[in-house]
């Protein structure tokens, strides 16, 4: 028999709210339902806010305190922060609290007397890259400071408890209500859902599954797609090779748990290069991935102009009007090549301005002469040539996109050593202060996301191009542009590779299960040997595929066609919500008082990573919407962004 959980203060007039997940996405609309609570009508009812995770509220399970103090955020202390601030156009109240960055300075003494931090506290600034358990403390306080500082009318209920399922129910005295199931066996009914669960893991695809028995079966070592603080590091044997599928920031994170953590440690040389030492305990790690080269390093260097106006070429008035139906538009050929010109212009802003003595012509000139012509023209690169005249300073989309395309590598030995000098050549641009250009091309890549996430909300893309050309193939260049390490560890990267302990295996990376050999096997478009191995790590996270969650909720929900993956017969793999962020079943329909927000959803735009300091983040913006809805209040137009988002 389950047991009814009543509220706290609980009255027959209290509007309740369940969501599902105590993540950062968590605090977000619970301090952005503290924002807009004000504006309910008055009455003597409470806002009854239960929020169910099975980890401590504020981290979730992604930033929860136990995990290696090794593994870093990508992100620096001063760019993090979960409050709003005065750049935010929210229809809500503000209420501003500290970037990470403030809190540290805020609390130095109070963390310095916390052992687990002390070493890593005592030297940290704004500009450090800290640990995800110092990111967890900060955000295990956040949470207690927006309950501490809520209003009176609303009331926070936690429940460590992992939540099974919602069923919808009818009562005669309230009306629709939900009944929200957990594991433990309690339940709350509560008015209105959210679904903020964050990452969630898949059962094995038939590929994993097939490498786990080959594991089995011959006494090898498969660690499939995870969230890398979940996976036993132990398993990985030292001494022999190891073969690393995906270069990004799991990548990154396996590098760190197999060196550093093993014993390995960094000297620096006099000419300034780092030296890594090994302990003896640390595998071969062979890496590859289908690009070939690791992640752009975190970018932490300023423009040295005016931050450029974006958008300006790619925005949703400009893109209508070069195609009337985007719908009907190939994402490649027509809608492609706008976002690159953006991209583009972004980075001759700041050339220009911040450079001008790397230019040769007049900025007004360039851009009357740049604003009609297309994105890959003759007349661009004419024009090109005429304004800037050294190579190394203009933007080329191409040798982003598709790196190592055109280098003559003979083989691995060959390929190992470019992608280490190409790594050593992006972390020298950081400290060049005519890369400057760098960060705005960044800016660039995030003024195109959010047009795009402007489009997907308004249904002006087809579903194809949402699916494949955006969800898919744009959020994976986005990630390796934007979303890359700290520079320090792609120097420590350098290091490793000139020890021999990490072999870099190029692009185009193939992996089979070799059953001759009774091993796995790697082989690379640019190498010329195969590399077998007992181990064989695939270092990423799982992708979204609620046909394949193991998340309870979402089976549940799923089994009776209540959450839906496919939009317009074109199927996403995340959970499918409206422009509202409300759920849309199977059979189309929108759940009216059922919300879902995060990485695992699409149809309402993306604001998954945390957001940066006044930068009007899209985060912010879509939590107000979310509460306002929530709460039954009217929520404003949507204004255009200006702001990037993470």
């Amino acid at each position: 028999m389950t047991e009814t959980l009543e509220p706290t203060a609980a009255s027959a007039t209290d509007f309740v709210i369940a969501i599902v997940g105590g993540g950062p996405r968590c605090l977000g609309v619970l301090d952005s339902l503290c924002a807009n609570v004000a504006d309910l009508p008055a009455g003597d009812g409470k806002v009854v806010v239960h929020i169910f995770d099975p980890y401590p509220i504020g981290g979730g399970r992604v930033w929860r305190r136990d995990q290696p103090s090794l593994l870093w955020m990508n992100v620096p202390a001063s760019g993090v922060t979960v409050f709003a601030d005065e750049t935010c156009r929210l229809a809500g109240r503000l209420r501003p609290g500290p970037t990470l960055a403030e809190w540290m300075a805020d609390r130095r003494d109070t963390l310095l007397a916390d052992p687990g931090l002390a070493e890593e506290v005592a030297t940290a600034t704004g500009d450090t890259f800290v640990s995800r358990g110092l990111q967890s403390e900060y955000l295990k306080w956040a949470y207690e400071h927006i309950v501490v500082t809520a209003p009176e009318r609303l009331v926070t209920v936690p429940h460590q408890d992992v939540v099974v399922d919602i069923v919808d129910i009818t009562s005669s005295d309230a009306g629709p209500a939900q009944l929200v199931r957990t594991a433990s066996g309690h339940t709350v009914v509560a008015d209105k859902v959210v679904l903020a669960q964050g990452h969630l893991d898949d059962e094995l695809s038939t590929r994993e599954q097939s490498y786990r028995e080959f594991a089995a079966a011959h006494d090898l070592v498969y660690m499939p797609p995870a969230y890398t603080a979940d996976c036993d590091a132990d398993r990985v044997p030292g001494g022999e090779n190891v073969i690393v599928s995906g270069l990004g920031l799991a990548f990154i994170d396996w590098m760190v748990l197999l060196g550093e953590s093993r014993g390995g440690v960094f000297s620096a040389e006099p000419d300034g290069r780092l030296r890594y030492h090994p302990s003896g305990k640390e595998p071969v790690i062979y890496a590859g991935s289908r690009r070939g080269v690791p992640y752009h390093p975190k970018l932490t260097s300023p423009l040295r102009a005016a931050r450029p106006p974006l958008p300006y070429f790619f925005d949703v008035p400009a893109v209508l009007d070069r195609h009337p139906d985007p719908r009907s538009a190939d994402f490649t050929t027509e809608l492609w090549p706008l976002a690159c010109k953006e991209i583009l212009y972004a980075h001759y802003h700041e050339l220009f301005h911040g450079h001008p003595d790397l230019v040769a012509m007049e900025w007004g000139e360039f851009l009357k002469r740049l604003t009609p012509l297309d994105y890959g023209s003759t007349e661009l690169a004419e024009l090109v040539e005429q304004a800037i005249p050294a190579p190394r300073d203009r933007f080329d989309m191409a040798a982003i996109e598709t790196p190592l395309a055109g280098v003559d590598l003979a083989g691995l030995d060959d390929t190992h050593q470019h992608i280490t000098d190409f790594v050593r050549a992006h972390l020298a641009r950081i400290d060049d202060p005519r890369c400057s250009v760098d960060s705005a091309v960044a800016l660039g890549f995030f003024s195109v996301y959010d047009v795009c996430g402007q489009m997907l909300r308004a249904r002006q893309l087809s579903p194809s191009t949402i699916v494949k050309d955006i969800d898919g193939w744009l959020h994976g260049l986005f990630s390796h542009v934007t979303s890359g390490p700290p520079p320090e560890r792609l120097a420590q990267l350098t290091a490793m590779a000139d020890a021999g302990v990490v072999v870099f295996l190029g692009g185009g990376l193939r992996v089979n299960a070799d059953r001759k050999t009774g091993r796995f096997r790697a082989v690379s478009d640019t190498s010329d040997r195969d590399i077998t191995a007992r181990c064989l790590i695939d270092a990423r996270l799982p992708p979204a595929d609620i046909t394949r969650t193991v998340d309870p909720l979402l089976r549940s929900l799923g089994e009776r066609d209540e959450v839906n993956d496919s939009i317009s017969g074109v199927s996403s793999g995340r959970i499918l919500v409206d422009d509202r962020g409300r759920l849309v079943g199977a059979d189309g329909r929108v759940h009216p008082d059922r919300w879902a927000a995060g990485p695992w959803v699409i149809g309402a735009g993306w604001a998954h990573a945390f957001p940066r300091p006044r930068q009007n983040a899209g985060f912010f913006r879509q939590n107000d919407a979310l509460a306002r809805g929530l709460l039954e209040l009217p929520v404003p137009e949507a204004r255009e962004s200006v702001a990037r988002q993470q």
